[in-house]
């Protein structure tokens, strides 16, 4: 299994690795070159710096809003992108399965195999970053590493 999920965990990291450009659209008159950043932040060709991805985000997220909402803006995934994560009432309950929960019912750690009895706990927030496993019926469904 954890060889499985380091497979996972690197294949992802190579798909994040790639610059990030936003979709091709039908070819435009040609415009002069210019490497400064365009209205949308954006430097030439549509690609966006990992920095610029984070500004973004941070700009995009009424801070107000999410606090008075009881979350908190923090940096989450391999990106570091901003995001306002907001914690489930229920946090940390013994849980069965989803049902139970605002949230995922979870197993956190290393996971038994699929299908093994197991009581969860209602999963924190929402944040959709970690390792864990979820649980319905009272059994392990399978294991996740998100970044």
């Amino acid at each position: 299994m954890r060889v499985l999920l380091a497979s996972l965990v690197v294949l992802v990291a190579a798909a994040c690795s790639r610059p990030v450009s936003e979709p091709e659209t039908p070819a435009a008159p040609p415009a002069q070159a210019d490497d400064s950043a365009d209205a949308n932040g954006e430097g030439a060709g549509g690609e966006m710096t990992i920095e610029e991805m984070r500004e973004r985000s941070r700009a995009e997220i009424d801070q107000a809003a999410c606090e008075s909402a009881g979350g908190e803006v923090r940096q989450e995934g391999m990106l570091g992108l901003y995001r306002c994560v907001k914690p489930y009432a229920d946090a940390g309950k013994p849980c069965k399965g989803k049902a139970d929960c605002e949230g995922q019912c979870r197993l956190e750690g290393d996971p038994p195999a699929d299908g093994s009895e197991a009581t969860g706990v209602c999963q924190r927030d929402d944040s959709p970053f970690g390792c864990y496993s979820e649980v319905e019926g009272g059994k392990v469904t399978g294991g996740i590493c998100v970044d």
